[in-house]
């Protein structure tokens, strides 16, 4: 049978697991090891954020095997429950990367704290080489961009969240290969996995702590449909084509858009989620903060007496709109309101992990700010093209004024700023000190220890050499 008309299912599943390091490109293994590090960060700058102690201390209640670390919160677990703490860790502050590359097309993704957090907690249970985890996480990554890519870009009309929805099947492909499964076990674990996924945008409109949970329960579930797979538990043959495939049921499309994505290049390149964030907010509220940021010293606070936010029309509202409220957790909605993006970094200087502390998110000038902020629309200001995304050549205007009736305006265009363009290792290591000195859970020497390692990540025999970085 031709490749052109084999089955999806077993063109990947073959493919996922014969990959071999010297598949890789340099790109590839220079971003793999970036966002290794990157996580490294982001755990260290999310750990202690309200939710993961308490799934944590859920887990304790169960009383099933210890093998897996939770990553500087302590303690351990079975490994699919300690990654999913590790993953919601690194996702606390909506920090990890996002946005796969396909040929120089953007979309967005979500998928890389799951990903990299499932190879990086088996590594601590299975001692594997740093050439393996490098495989590893890249093979998962390829896969979950095909299958995102071949389903178009986020459907918010449907509902369904993609970074809950699709990574389980490149946690599926990167455990089969640690736990050696064989191609029809893999397709088997995927068809578990189909039957397990869930996850709703909804989460974020109620501005709630849920919201994270999809990048660690796809590690749960994956670590589960593959230990049931391996036992020989049958399962559906073809997820991706026919009348019952997973882009039906959570696309709402008879078949995949871009079905060439499944197929295209596979085993030979290998795409990844290649934008990595460098401030914690969401991408349409970046230049916000960046307005907040240059107006921050301008006057003293206390004497501002009104905030006029102003859009173009159509610029991205849907979660950033509603004023910011502590609500049950207020970190969430920090994540995704303009008015926070603005008033913090005015009230405390450049957007960083510090200002999602409870201090800063319930302190008492900073809700004064938020309260007086208005938002309107204003036709005048500058507005991308139709199906262009909100940071894509939009202006926006901030105008503050005291109680003297001194005015300070700035005015700020996303066209100045992609988070698309790669980081420099200056900026990357900026980041990954700033979650580290933040809250203290990394020593200093295990820090710089940690970057060392990963520098040369294919030297490594034992990835444990760098996991016990994080344990406390």
């Amino acid at each position: 049978m031709s490749e052109e008309k084999r089955p999806v299912a077993e063109i990947l599943s073959e493919g996922a697991l014969k990959v071999s390091f010297e598949d890789l490109s340099e790109k590839n293994i220079r971003i793999c090891k970036d966002k290794l590090l990157d996580n490294i960060g982001n755990l260290a700058g999310g750990a202690l954020a309200f939710g993961n102690r308490e799934v944590l201390h859920v887990l304790d209640t169960y009383g099933e095997k210890k093998e897996a670390p939770i990553f500087l919160l302590g303690g351990k677990a079975a490994l699919g429950d300690a990654a999913m703490v590790n993953a919601m860790s690194a996702r606390s502050n909506d920090f990890e990367p996002m946005f796969m590359n396909i040929d120089g097309l953007r979309m967005p993704s979500k998928e890389s704290a799951t990903l990299i957090n499932a190879v990086l907690t088996a590594g601590a249970v299975y001692g594997f080489s740093g050439k393996d985890y490098i495989t590893h996480e890249v093979v998962g990554e390829d896969l979950s961009v095909r299958i995102m890519a071949a389903g178009g870009r986020w459907n918010f009309t449907v509902g369904w969240d993609s970074s809950f929805t699709m990574p389980i099947y490149g946690v599926c492909a990167q455990l089969a290969r640690i736990r050696d499964l064989t191609p029809e076990q893999l397709r088997d674990a995927w068809g578990i996995a189909m039957g397990m996924v869930g996850g709703t945008m909804s989460h974020i409109f109620d501005y709630a702590t849920s919201a994270k949970l999809g990048a660690g329960y796809n590690i749960r579930n994956a670590d589960f449909a593959t230990r049931l797979a391996k036992k020989g538990f049958p399962s559906l043959k073809n997820i991706f084509e026919g009348p019952r495939n997973l882009y039906h049921q959570y696309r709402g499309m008879d078949e995949a858009c871009n079905p060439e994505y499944l197929r295209k290049d596979y085993g030979r390149k290998f795409y990844m989620e290649e934008s990595i964030k460098l401030y914690p907010v969401g991408s349409p509220a970046t230049i916000v903060a960046f307005a907040g940021s240059e107006l921050f010293g301008c006057c003293d606070p206390k004497n501002i007496t009104d905030i006029e936010l102003a859009v173009p029309d159509g610029y991205a509202e849907m979660y950033y709109w509603p004023p910011y409220e502590v609500g049950r957790d207020p970190l969430t909605h920090a994540q995704f309101s303009y008015q926070y993006a603005l008033c913090a970094p005015l009230l405390w200087g450049r957007f960083g992990v510090r200002h999602y502390s409870e201090s800063h998110l319930r302190d008492p000038e900073l809700l004064r700010l938020c309260s007086i902020t208005r938002m309107l629309h204003d036709p005048t200001l500058p507005k991308g093209l139709p199906g262009q995304s909100a940071t894509s050549n939009n202006g926006i205007r901030v105008t503050i004024t005291e109680k003297d009736g001194t005015r300070h305006t700035v005015e700020k265009n996303s066209a100045d700023f992609s988070m698309h363009t790669y980081p420099t290792r200056e900026q990357l290591l900026a980041k990954y000190w700033d979650q580290i000195n933040g809250y203290g859970l990394i020593s200093h020497a295990s820090a710089q220890k940690a970057i060392e390692l990963v520098d040369r990540l294919e030297e490594l025999e034992d990835l444990r050499e760098l996991t016990e970085l994080l344990v406390p």
